[in-house]
C-alpha cells in the first residue's frame, strides 16, 4: 500500500499556483497529438453535430479546442482560470473563443451550449462535496436540455493500485521529482512537484484531487439532472472497470 499522510498537504486552492508556464513544461508530453486522439474517441462516444455549440470546460493551453478545429467544428469555446495557459491557447488558437472564469461560475446564460466537454481529471478540485458538485449543477445549467456531456475523469480504484510514491525524471536541464499520497480518509489523491534548476531556481507546487467512485459520480450527476449513458475506461474505447486507468462519463442533459 502506498504511503500516508495523516492529513492532505497541498493548499485548499493549489491550482491557483500550479497551472501555469512550469506546468507546461512538466507536462509537455499531453501534447495536440494526444488531443486529437482523445477528441476522435469523444466524437465516437457522443453524436456531436458540426453545428454545436461546444465548451471546454478547464481548457487549459487550448489543445482540446485545437482538435476539434481540425475535426470541423466551428463553434467552440474555451473556459479556464490560468492566465499563463490562456495566453498560449490564445496565441496558438485564435479561431476559438477563450475566457478566463472559475469553473464554479461560469459566465454564460443558461442553455447556451448543445455540448460540453471535460478532459485530463478537471474535476473533483475543490474541498468540499458542494463546491464539486456545484461544477456539475453549473455544467448543467449551460447545456440546453438534451445536452451532451463527457467528463474524462480519474478512476480512484486504479489510483490506489498503481501509485507510485515517488518518481524522478529528467527533462532537459532541469529534474521533476514527484511524490504521491492517499490522504488517511481514503478521499483524496494528492501530490507534491519539485522542479529542480528550472530557469536556475527551484520550484514546488501541488495537486489535490478528490476520489470519487463511479456510484458517487452517477448520484452527483443526477443531482444536476445529467443522465449517465455509458462510462468507459480509457479512450480506446474499453469498459470501465476496476483496473481501468480512467473513468470517462459521458450521457446528456435531461
Amino acid at each position: 500500500m502506498p504511503e500516508k499522510t495523516k492529513e492532505p498537504f497541498a493548499p485548499d486552492a493549489w491550482w491557483r499556483e500550479w497551472f501555469n508556464h512550469i506546468y507546461l513544461d512538466v507536462y509537455a508530453h499531453r501534447d495536440d497529438n494526444e488531443a486529437d486522439e482523445e477528441i476522435k474517441a469523444a466524437l465516437a462516444f457522443l453524436p456531436l453535430q458540426p453545428s454545436y455549440r461546444i465548451l471546454d470546460l478547464c481548457s487549459g493551453n487550448g489543445r482540446h479546442c485545437r482538435a476539434l478545429r481540425k475535426a470541423g467544428y466551428n463553434r467552440i469555446f474555451g473556459v479556464d482560470y490560468s492566465y499563463p495557459l490562456l495566453r498560449q491557447a490564445i496565441a496558438e488558437s485564435p479561431s476559438a473563443h477563450y475566457l478566463r472564469a472559475d469553473m464554479r461560475l461560469l459566465p454564460f446564460p443558461g442553455e447556451s451550449f448543445d455540448a460540453l466537454l471535460s478532459f485530463f481529471t478537471s474535476f473533483g478540485y475543490f474541498k468540499t462535496n458542494m463546491e464539486n458538485i456545484g461544477v456539475l449543477h453549473e455544467a448543467a445549467r449551460v447545456l440546453v436540455p438534451g445536452g451532451l456531456f463527457l467528463l474524462d475523469y480519474l478512476n480512484p480504484d486504479y489510483i490506489r493500485q498503481t501509485l507510485e510514491p515517488e518518481t524522478e525524471r529528467t527533462h532537459g536541464d532541469y529534474i521533476i521529482k514527484e511524490r504521491r499520497y492517499i490522504s488517511d480518509d481514503g478521499e483524496r489523491i494528492e501530490k507534491e512537484i519539485v522542479i529542480e534548476n528550472w530557469g536556475g531556481k527551484d520550484h514546488r507546487y501541488y495537486e489535490s484531487v478528490r476520489l470519487y467512485s463511479l456510484d458517487e459520480m452517477k448520484e452527483m450527476l443526477e443531482s444536476a439532472s445529467m443522465l449517465l449513458q455509458g462510462v468507459r475506461g480509457s479512450f480506446q474505447g474499453e469498459e470501465f472497470g476496476q483496473e481501468s486507468p480512467r473513468m470517462i462519463l459521458y450521457g446528456t442533459k435531461e
